[in-house]
């Protein structure tokens, strides 16, 4: 992939989206680009975060299997942010991410994720936003027992 395909990606995702120019391409040259094939393993229960992952293209699959044997998951699609939650509160991963289908993300390291939320209002207030979003949707799912996606 070239730069500017990364950057383009990155225009994509809501918290990038008021990034100014230069400091989108700090995230695109400092984030490290992974690839992982339907199935593979990207996080076990248990690790602790050493970045944040954002979702290029495909979906991830977070799930824990409780002692009575009975699975419960959360979907992050295309465009979700995965790694911030357990990185912020100082928490290990709650479960273990796996690629439901071939995926395509970009870490940050966790330096330059604080480095962010410190220097840039615009970026701090897109991931609020995001994380409000997605503490909504847990509440109305628990609350109305539905399935999480």
């Amino acid at each position: 992939m070239t730069l500017e395909s990364d950057l383009a990606c990155l225009r994509r995702i809501p918290v990038f989206k008021t990034l100014p120019p230069p400091r989108l391409k700090l995230v695109a040259l400092m984030g490290e680009r992974l690839h992982f094939d339907a199935g593979a393993r990207i996080i076990a229960e248990g690790e602790s975060p050493d970045g944040v992952y954002f979702i290029l293209d495909g979906e991830i699959l977070l799930s824990h299997a409780s002692s009575d044997g009975r699975a419960r998951s959360f979907l992050f699609e295309t465009g979700a942010i995965f790694g911030d939650v357990p990185m912020l509160c100082g928490q290990p991963f709650v479960g273990t991410a796996t690629a439901k289908s071939d995926v395509s993300v970009l870490r940050l390291p966790r330096d330059l994720f604080f480095e962010l939320l410190e220097t840039i209002p615009d970026f701090a207030i897109a991931l609020s936003r995001d994380l409000a979003s997605r503490l909504y949707r847990l509440a109305d799912s628990v609350l109305h027992r539905e399935k999480v996606h």
